[in-house]
């Protein structure tokens, strides 16, 4: 069945989608998001890793909005590698980071142990964040992901941490959170009391948040009503310059970039499917986005009708291969 391949492509072939962008070194090391970059375009531009880029803007996820500010080179005061304080949580128990020269702790991210059936997509789709950025955390793994190997998660499925600010002692951290200096020092392995500013200390007794179970989805990212793309628009060029084809999974949408990967959802019919953006719209007011005929039959959308549907973002376009 046509519409059953192309959902099936949509999902193995996101990765293989074109990437485009434009930058200019600033006389600052900074830059400024322009239409139609992405994190991994910026940073072969500058020689740099997206995972560094990430790490000195504070970014979580790959989007990006034009007219954003960068940081494309390290803070001066980091670009001499710097010995690392002692005490310091155990390696074992942070992500392998490249050397950048920078003298902060890498961030502390989540950890989830795969489970058979797990696929970057489904994992997304239960911690509300997208496939992509799973994708850059966890250095470009390719799906499928085996049973038992262990995932990097977005931060904030991290156990809870404190990061030592100057003048702060063990005890004014003991008595901040209501743990004794004892448990600070054994959950940090900590042979004194003594730290240093800007060094991250896990907080004993606070658990991760814990990972929803299979089957169960994170919110949507927005939901509102759909539409159907008019008969007559059947090989008009839409506005990424792809002819629309009604039996293609291919949506419209006001802002997300072209090539990008979204999961629609009518709760009321349990019926899902797989889209990607090629168009800009909707061209009605009030409505979320116009959809193919391809995606309303697989909602099972009735032709005069405008019914409510989730959307939850999977991929951005412009990841690595």
């Amino acid at each position: 069945m046509r519409v059953a391949a192309l959902l099936l492509g949509t999902v193995l072939m996101v990765g293989a989608l074109p990437h485009t962008g434009h930058a200019q070194a600033q006389p600052d090391s900074t830059y400024v998001v322009r239409s139609g970059d992405t994190l991994y375009s910026i940073a072969q531009r500058f020689g740099v890793s997206v995972e560094a880029l990430q790490r000195w803007n504070d970014l979580e996820g790959p989007s990006l909005q034009v007219g954003q500010t960068l940081r494309v080179r390290p803070p001066q005061q980091d670009d001499a590698p710097e010995p690392s304080p002692p005490n310091r949580p155990s390696p074992s128990d942070e992500p392998v980071k490249p050397d950048t020269g920078a003298a902060e702790d890498p961030p502390l991210y989540g950890r989830h142990e795969a489970e058979a059936g797990d696929s970057f997509v489904n994992l997304a789709l239960r911690l509300g964040t997208t496939a992509d950025t799973l994708y850059a955390l966890n250095d470009g793994v390719a799906a499928p992901l085996s049973a038992g190997r262990t995932l990097r998660l977005p931060k904030r499925f991290a156990p809870p941490t404190h990061v030592v600010e100057s003048g702060e002692t063990l005890y004014d951290i003991a008595g901040k959170y209501g743990v004794s200096v004892r448990a600070l020092r054994a959950t940090n392995d900590l042979d004194t009391t003594s730290i240093t500013p800007g060094q991250r200390l896990r907080l004993p007794g606070r658990a991760a948040p814990s990972v929803p179970s299979p089957g169960e989805w994170a919110s949507p990212d927005s939901s509102g009503p759909v539409a159907a793309f008019p008969d007559p628009y059947a090989g008009r060029l839409t506005a990424s310059g792809t002819p629309y084809d009604p039996d293609e999974l291919v949506v419209s949408h006001p802002s997300l970039p072209y090539g990008s990967v979204v999961l629609l959802s009518r709760p009321d019919a349990d019926r899902h499917t797989f889209a990607r953006v090629i168009d800009r719209g909707p061209l009605e007011d009030g409505v979320l986005l116009d959809v193919s005929a391809a995606v309303a039959e697989q909602l099972s959308i009735d032709p005069n009708a405008t019914p409510t549907v989730a959307l939850r973002i999977v991929w951005i376009e412009g990841r690595p291969e």
